[in-house]
C-alpha cells in the first residue's frame, strides 16, 4: 500500500503541472479536507473536492500560470503520504521561492486530508497579501 499511496501522490503531482484538474479530482475523496494554515488570502479549510480543485486553480489563476510545485522527495506508508516540495511563483511584482511539506492523509487509496505547512510562512504570507 505505501507504494500504492506513492505512486499515486506522483501521478497527482505530473498532474498538477500539466493542468490536468479531473485527474486531481480522481484522487481525491468527495469529502475531501484540504488546510492552509498561513497563507493569505488562501488561508482557511477547503471542504470538498470541488471546493479543493477551485483553490488549486486560484493558485495558478492568481500567479497567471507561474506557480510551479515541484516534489523533491515522497515519504509514505499505508496511511500517509509526505512531500517535501520546491515552490516558486510570481504575482504583482512579487516572487516566491520556497520549500513547502504536505502532508496528505489516505484513505482507502485516495486523498482524504491535505495540510500544508511553509518553511517561511511570513514569506508565503508577504507573497499573497
Amino acid at each position: 500500500m505505501r507504494q500504492d499511496n506513492i505512486a499515486l501522490m506522483r501521478r497527482g503531482y505530473d498532474a498538477f503541472t500539466s493542468g490536468d484538474l479531473d485527474t486531481i479530482r480522481s484522487m481525491a475523496h468527495s469529502d475531501e479536507v484540504w488546510v492552509t494554515p498561513g497563507m493569505g488570502e488562501f488561508k482557511r479549510e477547503y471542504r470538498g473536492v470541488d471546493d479543493v480543485i477551485g483553490y488549486l486553480a486560484q493558485l495558478v489563476a492568481n500567479t497567471d500560470g507561474t506557480f510551479k510545485d515541484e516534489p523533491v522527495a515522497f515519504f509514505g506508508d499505508d496511511e500517509h503520504v509526505v512531500v517535501l516540495e520546491h515552490v516558486t511563483a510570481a504575482r504583482e511584482g512579487r516572487s516566491l521561492d520556497s520549500q513547502f511539506v504536505h502532508v496528505y492523509d489516505m484513505r482507502d487509496g485516495k486523498i482524504s486530508r491535505v495540510t500544508e505547512y511553509a518553511a517561511d510562512p511570513h514569506a508565503v504570507e508577504a507573497f499573497w497579501a
